[in-house]
């Protein structure tokens, strides 16, 4: 039997999974947009790395052997997810996307039912319309996967949108 799963040139890990039927969480990905990789949610154990690797950044090499369920890997999603749900507000489950929402979906798939940060004190937000009428943003639930600004500014090709990251310094 033939166990050899053939691929297209500069096929990522992300795009080979998906074509054989396997679906790796992402929120950041987008066929049509650059690969960022900043949702960090689609990692994979792969045999040529020792960390895990992002499959939507990762071409496929020579005998590369991928595993997209390993023990660690459903951990580091599950850590990532809480890191992406700690600002999150809280009110997500009557939002009005109603089921619809991506993070609701991996959240039930991937995460865990328990948060380390239960003391820690959101940050807030102010929801502005700052896309216009192309992009739709609801600030106040921004996990930060910057397809809003790669979509401003590679396909409507205008550089008015842009991420600005705080930096904190630890005392």
């Amino acid at each position: 039997m033939d166990d050899k799963i053939y691929f297209s040139k500069n096929c990522t890990i992300f795009q080979l999974c998906a074509q054989i039927g396997i679906n790796l969480p992402c929120f950041c990905y987008h066929e049509k947009l650059t690969i960022a990789g900043n949702c960090r949610m689609c990692l994979v154990e792969v045999n040529t790395a020792v960390n895990l690797v992002v499959a939507c950044a990762m071409p496929i090499l020579d005998r590369m052997r991928i595993y997209t369920f390993t023990k660690r890997v459903r951990k580091a999603r599950e850590n990532i997810l809480e890191f992406l749900l700690l600002n999150h507000p809280l009110d997500c489950p009557i939002c009005d996307q109603g089921g619809e929402c991506d993070l609701q979906d991996l959240s039930l798939i991937a995460g865990s039912d328990k948060s380390r940060f239960y003391e820690v004190e959101k940050r807030s937000v102010d929801n502005l319309n700052c896309a216009g009428p192309l992009v739709k943003t609801i600030m106040t639930r921004c996990i930060h996967c910057t397809r809003c600004v790669r979509f401003i500014m590679k396909l409507v090709v205008i550089m008015d949108l842009g991420l600005l990251v705080e930096v904190l310094q630890w005392k």
